[in-house]
């Protein structure tokens, strides 16, 4: 059985991991445990699903409760993940609020601080936010409301989520809350409404195509693809 830890900054990230996860493992192949430090000095136990016979993957998903955190925990739980025979370790977190004109600069100073050792960890930033990979896989927008077509938002709202680049979006989660307003509904992250995201989103078209064409997207997939492979 190959391990693997994700560390995320927040819920959001937490859920569509989550999801993603079973939609490319399978349901009997992979076990997930999420922890969670939200507003908490020491991480909770959010669920940790039974290993069985089948269990090829087993996945901790750690949120750290901030974008800030997400390296300094990595740090902090290196040694103990090594000595429980984790294979791979990745980070992921938001570039925003940092301008993209930082990115490199964010970027260069995360891996930088990053732990060594004999494990390989990486981090992954989505661009700017998480909520960019969700605007790119604008079928999902049909299941919220039939008329929140790719044409209205562009001409309601001044961009195209299906021929647009979404990372070059300042705030997608702001455009996701200004999306969901066309047709009176709203963009809270509340769980439960984070979870039917999750199970609205189209998994397939984000493995396959935004892959590719979402690049921060196509790395993360890549290092999961990585660690799946035999």
């Amino acid at each position: 059985m190959k391990k693997l830890a994700i560390f995320v900054e927040g819920k959001t990230e937490q859920i569509f991991v989550k999801k993603l996860l079973r939609e490319i493992a399978g349901r009997s192949n992979i076990s997930i445990e999420i922890q969670s430090k939200e507003g908490h000095k020491i991480a909770t136990l959010i669920m940790k699903d039974s290993v069985t016979s089948a269990t090829k993957f087993y996945v901790l998903i750690y949120n750290s409760g901030g974008d800030s955190k997400v390296v300094s925990d990595m740090k902090d739980q290196y040694n103990s993940l090594t000595a429980s025979g984790y294979e791979t370790i990745i980070g992921l977190r938001d570039v925003y609020p940092i301008p993209i004109s930082q990115k490199s600069r964010l970027q260069n100073g995360l891996h930088s601080s990053l732990p060594k050792g004999v494990i390989p960890v990486d981090i992954v930033l989505a661009v700017m936010e998480v909520e960019a990979w969700f605007l790119a896989e604008w079928n999902h927008f049909f299941k919220i409301d039939i008329s929140l077509t790719p044409e209205r938002i562009q001409t309601e709202l001044g961009f195209n989520p299906q021929t647009d680049d979404m990372e070059q979006r300042p705030h997608p989660a702001e455009d996701m809350e200004q999306i969901y307003n066309l047709v009176g509904k709203y963009y809270n992250k509340s769980e439960k409404q984070l979870n039917r995201l999750a199970s609205n989103l189209d998994y397939e078209f984000l493995y396959i195509k935004l892959a590719k064409n979402v690049p921060s997207l196509g790395e993360f997939i890549g290092y999961i693809n990585q660690f799946m492979t035999p």
